[in-house]
């Protein structure tokens, strides 16, 4: 199977651009909305129905929007280095993956990296528990704020949101919010999951 890569070719898609819809081979269930195409936003989240480039995340229940969000912040992709800011996502017949590896933030910084992923699925693959179809997966976090949002160094300001959103202002889960040091998630990126790029299957 081949990966995709999106790493922005043009400056829109360097920060806040978008990449889809990309057609899933399977139908996605999000609180009775049932979805066959989706966005990936370079803020860190997934929308169903159009492109959302707002960078300055709010908290949830919001309405107007449809978001799966592993870390809406403000997330640049214009920032230099080797190995950095890219955007990769793989569709399969039952799930999709999207990996935000060392990406920075605005404006241009690549001094904290952040590498997290998404999964959403048909809510029978294996990659998720039996019946839930949403995963969030995290490496090293090492911000939550770009400068435009108030941020000084990668932290304060509008906090990051962790969660998902339905349009209609009140169907929501809200994870968290994180704006300090210690207070984003840190922690294990379990082996099995299928990483872009791994080649380790999963265990069930």
């Amino acid at each position: 199977m081949n990966d995709s890569m999106w790493n922005a070719g043009g400056t829109n898609n360097m920060d806040d651009g978008g990449h889809g819809p990309i057609a899933l081979p399977f139908s996605f269930t999000f609180f009775g909305l049932v979805g066959d195409s989706i966005y990936i936003n370079v803020n860190g989240n997934l929308s169903l129905g159009g492109y959302l480039g707002g960078f300055s995340s709010t908290g949830f229940p919001a309405s107007g929007f449809n978001m799966v969000a592993p870390f809406w912040a403000d997330v640049d992709l214009a920032g230099a280095g080797v190995g950095i800011n890219s955007v990769k996502y793989k569709v399969t017949p039952t799930a999709l993956y999207v990996n935000w590896i060392h990406v920075g933030y605005f404006n241009d910084a690549v001094d904290k990296l952040n590498t997290f992923q998404v999964i959403i699925t048909d809510g029978l693959d294996p990659a998720i528990p039996f019946g839930n179809n949403v995963s969030f997966c995290y490496k090293d976090m090492q911000w939550t704020t770009g400068d435009a949002s108030g941020g000084t160094l990668g932290f304060g300001g509008t906090p990051a949101s962790v969660g998902v959103n339905l349009a209609n202002g009140v169907d929501f889960a809200q994870i968290g919010r994180f704006d300090a040091p210690g207070s984003g998630y840190d922690g294990p990126f379990l082996g099995n999951v299928r990483w872009i790029g791994w080649t380790v299957p999963i265990s069930t």
